[in-house]
């Protein structure tokens, strides 16, 4: 449900290719987060905690984006220098693909509009099947926090594709 509301409130206005990209951003960032202090059960907690840095960074004039990407980046190095409390191949991977999904949303937030709708629908749908492995293996974060962003993170990527496919035909 929490998934669901998410879409809904990020759409209302239709779907966004900027805000998407910044979502999955936060998404690779919660998910590297939890890694790194190695608890599942903090990922509904960096969900929190990484949403107040984004409105604490917009209320202060810093740029949402980087001082998300500096909270992945401070984590990434948390959990890999921790000697005990976080697996460090699995904050690797974290990081891994906190690169990657970063990468592909930041690129979507510098291209054209019909360019930037595909870019953050593929990483929406991206990180959708990320949400999916981290379902299946049962680790990084709860379960219940990869359903709710699956359905978010589907939800987000069909809406951009629909939008690009109506406005933009191939």
């Amino acid at each position: 449900m929490l998934g669901l509301l998410a879409l809904l409130a990020n759409n209302t206005d239709g779907a966004d290719p900027h805000v998407t990209a910044m979502i999955i951003i936060i998404a690779a960032t919660c998910y590297l987060a939890a890694a790194a202090v190695g608890s599942r059960r903090s990922g509904w907690l960096m969900v929190a905690l990484v949403s107040v840095a984004v409105v604490l960074a917009e209320l202060t004039g810093l740029d949402p984006t980087a001082t998300v990407l500096v909270l992945g980046a401070g984590f990434a190095i948390f959990g890999l220098l921790r000697r005990t409390g976080a697996d460090r191949r699995e904050v690797g991977r974290q990081a891994l693909a906190f690169i990657g999904f970063s990468a592909i949303a930041l690129t979507a937030m510098m291209s054209s509009p019909t360019l930037a709708l595909y870019l953050a629908a593929t990483a929406s749908l991206g990180h959708t099947v990320w949400d999916v492995v981290h379902f299946i293996r049962d680790k990084v974060v709860s379960r219940s926090l990869t359903e709710a962003c699956f359905v978010l993170d589907l939800g987000l990527g069909i809406a951009l594709l629909l939008t690009a496919w109506s406005t933009h035909p191939l």
